[in-house]
């Protein structure tokens, strides 16, 4: 495909209806091969897990067409010369993420809205008991299959949007929970009329009886085989979007060259693998970009955050407030798979849900300890991840950041020195409001409170590091100096910087070439600051 036909090719932002992309020729990755694996086999029931804007709506629309029989759709794609039949089948779709859940009293209108609308489909004008949900899916099942003479096809997206909006108000989540567990409850009883479930979400639930009452659902999360079935996989980005990076790196020139920044094509996949990739959901470790940033930068013919724009995850930040759960933990937290996967009645540990809702995924495996290790992603998470920690944290007081901002671009630039950096670091948490210090005020806070900041400031940064004899609060790394920063509350900067010193931190960076700093800090108790810092050359590089 040459230059002029890409830029005539389409990208369907926001898009998630599968008649409308193909029908109108835009941009679509072809993922029917993992529909067809699923539509092959025995199994009935099917369940995954993926985060927002990773394409599950549009995958329920692509099953949608399926069943239907609109083989027309299909054609070129995978799917298309694998099914002989092309049967159409009775097809009932309840997507759950149609309103809002912030109230109780909107709670029965939305659900009744979606009901009614199926209904609508199969001639239902009158339900006997409205508020039955129950009843009332057993009519649509009942009535589906003796209108066609077939089996009936279910599928449900964002089946937990109501839990998921209502996880702050303990009282309204137990009142959803029980609508929607009436909604569910008969996928078990009247199995024998349907021939595909297929539940789409961001987390589990243990008391909607959907995971407890379902026989042999299909968990679809983790299945290596199904690591691709969302998102965009690195292979699918170098291959079937060669030509659509080859015109955004025309873009970005366009962009970029009136400040003398030349991309390559080789800068662009660069740039796209650090902002974009680095998901992974199975111990294969396929690599797996976002689609909803990729076809926005492909789209806008520019590389930024996307992703993180279209919702911030302040429940999730407010959970880890309540349990003690600081971002230099979650950076480098180890688990075992099944904790990822655990469900749960109401979110009390934020761990499996960040990463089931994409701000946390599998980095690494440990065999010997059967443990993952979770990290941001890539840059776009972390950036927007970060950001919103500092401003949760820092309330009303977030325009300081604006001047430790400065202050570091300075320091990037050698304009001032480690020690200026400080000096501006000490102002910056002297005009902490007390409002801030006061309700968790202990060295992990300040801690966690310049990681973030850096991080938002889109500094090489690190936290928690593990070395032979401890971990390390800070390491941040410059292009002529690695800074091991050590904070310490109502202690001295010489422990600081003694702490890095025995416990030979340095050693963490002993292949790299640049010179490595300790940069040791006492937090003030009575001050709410920085009332001493002491800076210390480890090596000689």
């Amino acid at each position: 495909m040459n230059t002029e036909e890409t830029k005539r090719r389409g990208y369907a932002v926001g898009v998630q209806t599968f008649d409308w992309i193909r029908e109108r020729g835009s941009v679509y990755i072809d993922k029917t091969e993992y529909i067809w694996k699923m539509v092959s086999t025995d199994a009935v029931n099917f369940f995954l897990s993926r985060p927002r804007r990773f394409g599950k709506s549009l995958l329920v629309d692509t099953l949608c067409c399926y069943f239907e029989g609109r083989k027309e759709l299909f054609e070129g794609l995978y799917i298309y010369d694998k099914e002989k039949e092309w049967k159409k089948y009775p097809v009932i779709r309840l997507d759950l993420s149609n309103g809002k859940y912030f109230e109780k009293e909107g709670v029965h209108p939305t659900i009744n809205a979606i009901l009614r609308q199926q209904e609508r489909e199969f001639g239902i004008t009158n339900p006997v008991d409205p508020t039955n949900y129950d009843s009332r899916l057993t009519e649509l099942i009942q009535t589906a299959y003796e209108q066609t003479g077939e089996k009936v096809v279910i599928l449900i997206d964002e089946y937990d949007a109501p839990m998921l909006d209502s996880i702050n108000n303990l009282e309204l989540q137990d009142y959803i929970r029980d609508r929607i567990r009436n909604l569910f409850s008969p996928l078990k009883a009247q199995a024998k009329y349907l021939r595909f479930v297929f539940l789409t979400g961001i987390s589990k639930f243990s008391q909607l009886s959907v995971f407890s009452e379902l026989n042999n659902l299909q968990q679809l999360t983790f299945a290596p085989e199904y690591e691709g079935i969302c998102g965009i996989t690195e292979e699918e980005l170098l291959t079937e979007w060669k030509p659509d990076i080859e015109l955004l790196t025309e873009k970005l020139n366009k962009l970029y060259n009136r400040y003398g920044i030349n991309y390559t094509y080789d800068d662009t996949v660069t740039k796209l693998k650090e902002m974009y990739d680095g998901y992974h959901f199975s111990d294969n470790f396929t690599d797996i970009y976002c689609p909803w940033s990729l076809v926005n930068a492909f789209a806008m013919g520019r590389i930024q955050n996307f992703w993180f724009s279209t919702g911030t995850p302040s429940m999730l930040i407010n959970v880890m407030r309540q349990h003690n759960i600081s971002i230099q933990q979650i950076e480098h937290f180890r688990a075992s798979l099944d904790r990822f996967d655990a469900p749960t009645e109401r979110i009390s540990d934020p761990i499996p849900v960040l990463f089931q809702s994409g701000y946390l995924t599998l980095k690494e495996y440990d065999p010997i300890e059967n443990e993952y290790v979770l990290g941001f992603p890539n840059g776009e998470v972390r950036e927007g991840f970060t950001k919103s920690l500092y401003k949760f944290y820092m309330e009303d007081y977030v325009g300081s950041q604006d001047a430790l901002g400065s202050a570091f671009k300075r320091l990037r630039r050698k304009d001032i020195t480690i020690e200026g950096f400080i000096e501006c670091l000490q102002l910056w948490y002297a005009g902490i409001p007390y409002s801030i210090t006061d309700k968790n005020q202990n060295e992990q806070l300040y801690q966690s409170l310049i990681y973030a900041a850096l991080m938002g400031f889109g500094a090489d940064v690190s936290a928690e590091e593990q070395t032979s004899d401890g971990r390390m609060d800070i390491a941040l790394k410059l292009q002529d100096a690695i800074y091991i920063i050590e904070l310490k509350y109502n202690k001295t900067a010489e422990a600081a910087t003694d702490q890095i010193i025995t416990k030979n931190y340095a050693a963490r960076f002993a292949s790299d070439p640049r010179p490595v700093i300790a940069v040791g800090l006492n937090i003030s108790q009575d001050r709410r600051t920085i009332d001493s810092y002491k800076v210390v050359k480890v090596n000689s590089r």
